[in-house]
Order: structure tokens, then sequence, then C-alpha cells
């Protein structure tokens, strides 16, 4: 890392634990959701009337519940409220907050939205491959895998939403070498303070790092082992430097999963269409 990006992160750390630089706020919407989500009086239909008023969510949850990703039997969800019925309200709340990481997060200069759509390209394809990879071992619940996809890298979002005018003022390298250094960090602090499940804030924390404090979950796994395919087909994950000169089937990930090359063949399948139809959903 250059000495400018290194000192770059040091200040932002420092900002953050003094107060100067504050993590990405979730939407109105998400918060309504989550109370009702804790209140047994409230459903579907409640949960409902409050996506309905930002079309973002209410747009992109409709196309998801009627993605074959989440549909049941080729039946059609037509409301939010079948939508919500389908997904349940604790995971409608936890789609709302994948979207926000996706979608509501935005800066105004336009290299740094080039950023932004680097990491939601690459979400995306990992989201896609992480659900399909679930299917397949199945350890870890396949809507979980997708949520964890969409949200792994969420620290890149917040960083860059939270100090865009530091970001700016630095080349195309030195942003990438800042945020491979302070995503996990970031991500786990920001999905802390949005009160997501400890699963999810260990994926952010933890993912594409072997060491002694990480925590044996089968979703860090999953997500690492797709990050580890996808930069053997090309796609170089943006903000994680993948082990080089390990064979795909030895990779430690992936010998915890029990995975062989037939489950590898069959996600390398799925990432081509799976990663068009998300496209399309978030587009």
């Amino acid at each position: 890392m250059s000495v400018d990006a290194f000192k770059l992160a040091q200040e932002i750390r420092r900002r953050f634990e003094e107060g100067d630089a504050r993590l990405p706020v979730l939407p109105e919407a998400v918060i309504k959701v989550r109370a009702m989500v804790n209140d047994k009086d409230k459903g579907a239909a409640d949960i409902a009337k409050v996506i309905a008023t930002d079309s973002t969510f209410s747009t992109t949850v409709l196309r998801i519940a009627n993605s074959a990703r989440f549909k049941t039997a080729g039946v059609e969800i037509r409301n939010l409220s079948m939508a919500i019925q389908r997904l349940g309200g604790r995971r409608t709340l936890q789609l709302m907050t994948a979207i926000s990481s996706q979608i509501h997060l935005a800066v105004k200069d336009p290299d740094l939205q080039a950023l932004l759509r680097e990491s939601t390209q690459h979400s995306l394809l990992v989201a896609a491959a992480a659900q399909h990879l679930a299917c397949l071992v199945g350890s870890v619940d396949p809507e979980e895998a997708f949520m964890g996809g969409m949200l792994f890298d969420v620290g890149v979002a917040a960083i860059i939403c939270a100090v865009p005018e530091e970001m700016a003022a630095c080349d195309d390298q030195q942003r990438h070498e800042l945020l491979r250094q302070l995503h996990r960090e970031m991500g786990g602090r920001l999905l802390t303070y949005w009160e997501m499940p400890d699963a999810f804030i260990a994926l952010a924390s933890h993912h594409g790092v072997e060491a002694d404090d990480r925590p044996r979950e089968n979703l860090i796994d999953v997500i690492d082992v797709v990050q580890f395919l996808l930069a053997g087909t090309g796609h170089t994950p943006p903000f994680d430097v993948m082990p080089e000169g390990i064979d795909v089937l030895h990779y430690p990930p992936m010998k915890r999963l029990g995975l062989n090359e037939t489950h590898l063949a069959a996600v390398e399948v799925e990432l081509e269409d799976g990663f068009e139809e998300l496209a399309g959903i978030f587009s």
C-alpha cells in the first residue's frame, strides 16, 4: 500500500472513532419495517403499506419475489402482501437492508459512482453464485447465502458514502488499496449499526481471510469459495486479495464445505444466467 493510502486509512479510522465521520443510516422505510417485524400486532399488510411508499423498494421486492430464485412452484406473486407472506417479515427486512446497500447509498462524484457500480456488480455475481452453491451443499440456507452475497462487501459503500471528499481526492489505485484495507472493518461496523444478524456481521468482518479469529461459519466459506471461483473465471474480486498457487480443491473453505469438481461446474454454469437476472432486477 502506498504511504498516502495508508495515512488516509488511519485518518478515516480516527474520524469514525471520534465521531467526525458517520456511517450511512438506513432509509426510513426500513426503520419502520423493523419496528413492525418486532410488533406481534403487525402483519404482512402493514409492512406492505410501508414498502409501497418507496417505489424503489416496492419494485425491487416484487421483482425478487417473482424471480426464479425466490418464487415457489411457479406461482406468480401479484402484490406486496403476497411477496411478504412468501418471504416472511424478517427475511423481507433483511432484503430491504440488502437493497439499501446496493441502491440507496449514493454519491455525486462520477468516479465514486463508478466505484459503487463496480462493487454492486461484483456483489450481484457473488449473490447469484452463492445462492446456487448453497442449494448444492445443503449446509447454508440459499436465501441467506443470497443476502450474504449482497451484503458481504457493504463496507465499500460505507466508506465511500461516509468520506466522499477524501475518496475523491485519491487516484483509482489508492482508492482500491484503501478499500481493501478497510472494507471488512467498516462493513462489520455498518451491519452492527444497522442491527443485522450476527452471521452477516461476521461475514462482512471476516470474509477472505484465513485467521485464528475467523468464525467457523459455513456462510463465510460459501462466499469465499464463490470469490475464489470468480477469480478463476476472470472476475477478479476488486476489494479482496485471493491466494495464489492453490489448487481450487485444496482451498481451505472448499475443503471445509466438502466440495468437488461437480459442484464447481454447476456454479460456473449458474453464474452468467444468474447475474443477468439479478442485474435486470436491480437495474
